[in-house]
Protein backbone atom coordinates (compact mmCIF):
# COMPACT_ATOMS: atom_id res chain seq x y z
CA UNK A 1 0.00 0.00 0.00
CA UNK A 2 1.07 3.23 -1.06
CA UNK A 3 0.13 7.00 -0.56
CA UNK A 4 0.49 9.11 -3.25
CA UNK A 5 -0.76 12.94 -4.83
CA UNK A 6 -2.71 12.81 -7.45
CA UNK A 7 -2.55 16.66 -8.57
CA UNK A 8 -1.01 19.93 -7.79
CA UNK A 9 1.01 21.13 -4.53
CA UNK A 10 0.74 24.45 -3.42
CA UNK A 11 3.83 25.47 -4.23
CA UNK A 12 3.24 29.67 -3.84
CA UNK A 13 4.18 29.07 0.02
CA UNK A 14 7.37 27.40 -0.77
CA UNK A 15 10.75 29.64 -0.14
CA UNK A 16 11.62 31.82 -3.78
CA UNK A 17 7.52 30.81 -4.85
CA UNK A 18 7.39 35.11 -4.75
CA UNK A 19 9.97 35.42 -7.55
CA UNK A 20 8.87 32.93 -8.98
CA UNK A 21 5.00 34.59 -9.73
CA UNK A 22 6.54 37.73 -10.56
CA UNK A 23 8.71 35.88 -13.45
CA UNK A 24 5.66 34.38 -14.70
CA UNK A 25 3.56 37.72 -14.45
CA UNK A 26 6.91 39.64 -16.50
CA UNK A 27 6.39 36.84 -19.26
CA UNK A 28 2.40 37.10 -19.13
CA UNK A 29 2.65 40.83 -19.64
CA UNK A 30 5.72 41.35 -22.64
CA UNK A 31 5.27 37.78 -24.37
CA UNK A 32 8.46 36.75 -23.43
CA UNK A 33 9.91 34.19 -20.39
CA UNK A 34 11.40 36.41 -18.05
CA UNK A 35 14.96 35.57 -17.54
CA UNK A 36 15.92 33.06 -14.87
CA UNK A 37 12.52 31.70 -15.08
CA UNK A 38 12.96 28.23 -15.87
CA UNK A 39 15.90 28.21 -12.79
CA UNK A 40 12.67 29.50 -10.72
CA UNK A 41 10.74 27.21 -11.58
CA UNK A 42 13.33 24.44 -11.18
CA UNK A 43 14.28 25.63 -7.55
CA UNK A 44 10.28 25.52 -6.83
CA UNK A 45 9.31 22.45 -8.02
CA UNK A 46 12.64 20.66 -6.19
CA UNK A 47 11.81 21.81 -2.78
CA UNK A 48 7.42 21.08 -3.72
CA UNK A 49 8.87 17.35 -4.86
CA UNK A 50 10.81 16.65 -1.05
CA UNK A 51 8.27 19.01 0.89
CA UNK A 52 6.09 16.03 -0.04
CA UNK A 53 8.09 13.14 0.19
CA UNK A 54 9.00 14.77 3.62
CA UNK A 55 5.03 14.19 4.54
CA UNK A 56 5.24 10.73 4.07
CA UNK A 57 4.16 10.78 0.76
CA UNK A 58 5.15 7.47 -1.86
CA UNK A 59 4.23 8.87 -5.73
CA UNK A 60 4.55 12.95 -5.89
CA UNK A 61 4.17 15.17 -8.70
CA UNK A 62 6.26 18.13 -8.72
CA UNK A 63 3.57 20.69 -7.64
CA UNK A 64 2.46 21.12 -11.23
CA UNK A 65 4.66 24.28 -10.92
CA UNK A 66 5.38 24.74 -14.83
CA UNK A 67 1.51 24.71 -15.34
CA UNK A 68 -0.60 28.15 -15.37
CA UNK A 69 -3.72 25.87 -16.00
CA UNK A 70 -4.03 22.13 -16.34
CA UNK A 71 -3.36 22.03 -20.15
CA UNK A 72 -1.39 24.86 -20.97
CA UNK A 73 1.94 22.80 -21.27
CA UNK A 74 0.41 20.35 -23.75
CA UNK A 75 -0.96 23.42 -25.50
CA UNK A 76 2.44 24.72 -25.90
CA UNK A 77 3.73 21.28 -26.71
CA UNK A 78 1.65 20.40 -29.60
CA UNK A 79 1.58 21.58 -33.04
CA UNK A 80 -1.94 23.16 -34.00
CA UNK A 81 -2.85 24.19 -30.79
CA UNK A 82 -3.14 27.65 -29.31
CA UNK A 83 -3.84 29.15 -26.31
CA UNK A 84 -7.53 31.24 -26.22
CA UNK A 85 -9.75 33.17 -23.77
CA UNK A 86 -9.74 32.51 -20.50
CA UNK A 87 -12.73 30.53 -18.64
CA UNK A 88 -13.63 29.39 -15.33
CA UNK A 89 -15.05 25.78 -15.00
CA UNK A 90 -12.67 22.95 -15.94
CA UNK A 91 -13.91 19.76 -15.13
CA UNK A 92 -13.29 17.80 -12.22
CA UNK A 93 -12.25 21.18 -9.71
CA UNK A 94 -14.03 24.19 -11.45
CA UNK A 95 -11.00 26.22 -12.00
CA UNK A 96 -9.89 28.57 -14.32
CA UNK A 97 -8.42 27.64 -17.89
CA UNK A 98 -7.53 29.26 -21.62
CA UNK A 99 -9.83 27.35 -23.82
CA UNK A 100 -7.27 25.30 -26.58
CA UNK A 101 -7.83 26.47 -29.95
CA UNK A 102 -7.13 24.27 -32.85
CA UNK A 103 -6.00 25.76 -35.82
CA UNK A 104 -4.38 22.97 -38.18
CA UNK A 105 -3.64 19.64 -37.90
CA UNK A 106 -2.10 18.02 -34.76
CA UNK A 107 1.99 17.22 -34.15
CA UNK A 108 4.04 16.54 -31.65
CA UNK A 109 6.87 18.72 -31.93
CA UNK A 110 9.29 17.44 -28.88
CA UNK A 111 9.58 15.89 -25.42
CA UNK A 112 6.90 18.21 -23.26
CA UNK A 113 7.54 16.96 -19.70
CA UNK A 114 10.64 14.77 -19.80
CA UNK A 115 13.67 17.26 -18.87
CA UNK A 116 11.39 18.22 -15.95
CA UNK A 117 10.63 15.09 -14.84
CA UNK A 118 14.97 14.11 -15.29
CA UNK A 119 15.59 17.15 -13.04
CA UNK A 120 13.00 16.27 -10.59
CA UNK A 121 13.41 13.00 -10.02
CA UNK A 122 17.02 13.63 -9.32
CA UNK A 123 18.21 11.60 -6.04
CA UNK A 124 14.04 10.92 -5.85
CA UNK A 125 14.16 7.89 -8.09
CA UNK A 126 10.82 5.77 -8.53
CA UNK A 127 9.01 8.73 -6.65
CA UNK A 128 7.74 11.40 -8.84
CA UNK A 129 5.12 10.87 -11.65
CA UNK A 130 3.85 13.08 -14.35
CA UNK A 131 0.53 14.29 -14.43
CA UNK A 132 -1.59 15.45 -17.47
CA UNK A 133 -4.88 15.97 -18.79
CA UNK A 134 -6.06 13.61 -21.08
CA UNK A 135 -6.77 13.99 -24.99
CA UNK A 136 -10.75 13.31 -24.30
CA UNK A 137 -11.14 16.35 -21.52
CA UNK A 138 -9.29 18.92 -24.03
CA UNK A 139 -11.13 17.91 -27.28
CA UNK A 140 -14.45 18.31 -24.95
CA UNK A 141 -12.81 21.64 -24.18
CA UNK A 142 -11.28 22.97 -27.20
CA UNK A 143 -12.93 25.44 -29.83
CA UNK A 144 -11.51 23.46 -33.47
CA UNK A 145 -11.34 25.00 -36.56
CA UNK A 146 -9.07 21.55 -38.03
CA UNK A 147 -10.66 18.07 -37.65
CA UNK A 148 -15.15 19.26 -37.57
CA UNK A 149 -16.12 16.40 -34.50
CA UNK A 150 -14.62 16.05 -31.13
CA UNK A 151 -13.82 12.55 -30.92
CA UNK A 152 -11.97 12.96 -34.31
CA UNK A 153 -9.82 15.95 -32.17
CA UNK A 154 -9.66 13.53 -29.57
CA UNK A 155 -8.31 10.82 -31.52
CA UNK A 156 -5.33 13.25 -33.19
CA UNK A 157 -5.02 14.03 -29.80
CA UNK A 158 -4.53 10.84 -28.40
CA UNK A 159 -2.11 9.99 -31.41
CA UNK A 160 0.20 12.86 -30.52
CA UNK A 161 0.00 12.55 -26.61
CA UNK A 162 0.92 8.76 -27.37
CA UNK A 163 4.92 10.16 -28.72
CA UNK A 164 4.63 12.08 -25.39
CA UNK A 165 4.19 9.10 -23.39
CA UNK A 166 6.50 6.95 -25.49
CA UNK A 167 9.09 9.30 -24.57
CA UNK A 168 8.82 9.86 -20.70
CA UNK A 169 8.91 5.98 -21.02
CA UNK A 170 12.16 6.29 -22.28
CA UNK A 171 12.91 8.93 -19.31
CA UNK A 172 12.12 6.50 -16.94
CA UNK A 173 8.73 8.00 -15.44
CA UNK A 174 7.73 5.13 -13.08
CA UNK A 175 4.20 6.25 -13.49
CA UNK A 176 1.64 8.46 -16.21
CA UNK A 177 -1.17 9.81 -14.13
CA UNK A 178 -3.64 10.65 -17.43
CA UNK A 179 -6.64 12.89 -16.40
CA UNK A 180 -10.18 12.49 -17.81
CA UNK A 181 -12.66 14.66 -15.58
CA UNK A 182 -14.72 15.49 -18.39
CA UNK A 183 -15.32 11.67 -19.04
CA UNK A 184 -17.62 11.61 -15.70
CA UNK A 185 -19.98 14.42 -17.02
CA UNK A 186 -20.52 12.43 -20.48
CA UNK A 187 -20.46 8.54 -19.49
CA UNK A 188 -22.07 7.64 -22.55
CA UNK A 189 -18.91 8.70 -24.92
CA UNK A 190 -17.28 5.83 -23.13
CA UNK A 191 -17.61 4.00 -25.42
CA UNK A 192 -15.29 6.05 -27.75
CA UNK A 193 -13.43 6.81 -25.17
CA UNK A 194 -12.31 3.07 -24.84
CA UNK A 195 -10.86 3.44 -28.38
CA UNK A 196 -9.14 7.16 -27.58
CA UNK A 197 -7.30 5.13 -24.34
CA UNK A 198 -6.00 2.32 -26.53
CA UNK A 199 -4.59 4.73 -29.06
CA UNK A 200 -2.91 6.99 -26.36
CA UNK A 201 -1.41 4.09 -24.59
CA UNK A 202 -0.13 2.07 -27.59
CA UNK A 203 3.16 0.42 -27.18
CA UNK A 204 3.26 2.23 -23.50
CA UNK A 205 5.12 -0.21 -20.59
CA UNK A 206 5.00 2.42 -17.98
CA UNK A 207 2.09 2.41 -15.82
CA UNK A 208 -0.52 4.20 -16.97
CA UNK A 209 -3.32 5.60 -13.91
CA UNK A 210 -6.59 7.14 -15.45
CA UNK A 211 -7.43 9.51 -12.42
CA UNK A 212 -11.49 10.65 -12.34
CA UNK A 213 -12.48 13.41 -9.87
CA UNK A 214 -15.82 15.78 -9.60
CA UNK A 215 -18.47 13.04 -10.18
CA UNK A 216 -19.68 9.89 -9.58
CA UNK A 217 -17.90 7.19 -11.33
CA UNK A 218 -20.49 4.01 -10.88
CA UNK A 219 -21.67 3.41 -14.12
CA UNK A 220 -18.25 3.53 -15.66
CA UNK A 221 -16.33 1.35 -12.98
CA UNK A 222 -17.12 -2.28 -14.95
CA UNK A 223 -15.80 -0.90 -18.26
CA UNK A 224 -12.65 0.91 -16.90
CA UNK A 225 -11.41 -2.33 -15.69
CA UNK A 226 -11.36 -3.25 -19.34
CA UNK A 227 -9.33 -0.79 -20.32
CA UNK A 228 -6.14 -1.81 -22.44
CA UNK A 229 -3.09 -0.94 -20.73
CA UNK A 230 -4.49 0.42 -17.59
CA UNK A 231 -2.29 0.01 -14.79
CA UNK A 232 -4.14 1.89 -11.97
CA UNK A 233 -7.41 3.61 -11.88
CA UNK A 234 -7.68 6.57 -8.97
CA UNK A 235 -11.02 7.54 -8.58
CA UNK A 236 -12.05 10.92 -6.14
CA UNK A 237 -13.76 9.85 -3.16
CA UNK A 238 -14.54 12.68 -1.30
CA UNK A 239 -16.17 14.83 -3.58
CA UNK A 240 -18.79 11.77 -3.81
CA UNK A 241 -18.22 9.69 -1.06
CA UNK A 242 -20.17 7.00 -2.59
CA UNK A 243 -17.42 6.07 -5.10
CA UNK A 244 -15.72 4.35 -2.59
CA UNK A 245 -18.67 1.52 -2.39
CA UNK A 246 -18.77 1.55 -5.82
CA UNK A 247 -15.29 0.74 -6.61
CA UNK A 248 -15.49 -2.02 -3.98
CA UNK A 249 -18.56 -3.28 -5.99
CA UNK A 250 -16.66 -4.90 -8.56
CA UNK A 251 -13.61 -7.31 -8.62
CA UNK A 252 -10.40 -5.13 -9.93
CA UNK A 253 -8.60 -7.34 -12.86
CA UNK A 254 -5.16 -8.72 -11.61
CA UNK A 255 -2.30 -6.26 -11.82
CA UNK A 256 -4.29 -3.35 -11.48
CA UNK A 257 -3.69 -1.03 -8.64
CA UNK A 258 -7.29 0.91 -7.27
CA UNK A 259 -6.71 4.68 -5.94
CA UNK A 260 -8.40 5.68 -3.47
CA UNK A 261 -8.84 9.30 -3.20
CA UNK A 262 -9.56 9.85 0.66
CA UNK A 263 -8.48 13.65 1.37
CA UNK A 264 -9.47 17.26 -0.40
CA UNK A 265 -7.94 20.06 -2.08
CA UNK A 266 -11.67 21.92 -1.12
CA UNK A 267 -11.29 22.27 2.22
CA UNK A 268 -8.99 23.40 4.57
CA UNK A 269 -10.28 21.10 7.81
CA UNK A 270 -7.65 17.95 7.74
CA UNK A 271 -9.14 14.46 7.37
CA UNK A 272 -8.84 12.01 10.60
CA UNK A 273 -7.07 8.86 9.75
CA UNK A 274 -8.47 6.90 11.60
CA UNK A 275 -11.83 7.50 10.01
CA UNK A 276 -10.13 7.24 6.77
CA UNK A 277 -8.57 3.77 7.49
CA UNK A 278 -12.20 2.87 8.60
CA UNK A 279 -13.90 4.09 5.67
CA UNK A 280 -11.58 1.88 3.57
CA UNK A 281 -11.87 -1.17 6.46
CA UNK A 282 -15.43 -0.83 6.38
CA UNK A 283 -15.31 -1.01 2.08
CA UNK A 284 -16.24 -4.44 1.28
CA UNK A 285 -14.50 -6.05 -1.94
CA UNK A 286 -11.73 -3.83 -2.42
CA UNK A 287 -8.35 -5.54 -3.58
CA UNK A 288 -5.31 -6.40 -1.05
CA UNK A 289 -3.17 -4.04 0.12
CA UNK A 290 -0.51 -4.60 -2.29
CA UNK A 291 -2.67 -3.39 -4.58
CA UNK A 292 -4.05 0.19 -2.62
CA UNK A 293 -3.13 3.68 -3.37
CA UNK A 294 -4.23 6.07 -0.97
CA UNK A 295 -4.14 9.27 -2.45
CA UNK A 296 -5.56 12.90 -2.84
CA UNK A 297 -9.20 13.64 -4.19
CA UNK A 298 -8.70 16.97 -5.68
CA UNK A 299 -5.48 19.15 -5.85
CA UNK A 300 -4.20 20.52 -3.11
CA UNK A 301 -2.72 23.43 -4.10
CA UNK A 302 -5.97 26.01 -3.06
CA UNK A 303 -4.79 25.30 -0.07
CA UNK A 304 -2.13 27.03 2.49
CA UNK A 305 0.94 24.96 2.50
CA UNK A 306 0.99 23.61 5.88
CA UNK A 307 -2.27 22.32 5.18
CA UNK A 308 -1.82 20.43 2.56
CA UNK A 309 1.58 19.14 4.30
CA UNK A 310 -0.96 17.85 6.87
CA UNK A 311 -3.37 16.23 4.38
CA UNK A 312 -0.82 13.76 2.95
CA UNK A 313 0.30 13.06 6.54
CA UNK A 314 -3.40 12.29 6.97
CA UNK A 315 -2.83 9.59 4.06
CA UNK A 316 0.61 8.72 5.49
CA UNK A 317 -1.01 7.81 9.19
CA UNK A 318 -4.30 5.80 7.24
CA UNK A 319 -1.96 3.87 5.68
CA UNK A 320 0.03 2.75 8.93
CA UNK A 321 -3.41 2.17 10.73
CA UNK A 322 -4.42 -0.13 7.37
CA UNK A 323 -1.21 -1.83 7.23
CA UNK A 324 -1.18 -2.70 11.33
CA UNK A 325 -5.06 -3.93 11.02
Amino acid sequence: MITSNNGGFPWRGLPGSDELVEAMAKGDRDGTAADGLRELQDRVSRLAIEAQIAAGCDLVTDGLTRSRDPMSEIVAGIEGLEAGPAREGFPGGGGGYRVPLVRRELAWKSPIFGEHFLFGSQGHEGRLKVVLTGPYTIAVLAEDDAYGEPMALAMALATALNQELRSLQGAGVPCIQVDEPALLGRPEDFPVFTRIWEVLGRGVQTRLALHLEGGPVGTLIAGAWRLKRLGCLSVDCVTVPGNLAALGGAPVPDGVVLGLGLVSGNTADVEDPATIAARVRSTSGLPPAERLQLGTGTSLAALPLATAVAKLKTLDGARRLLLAS
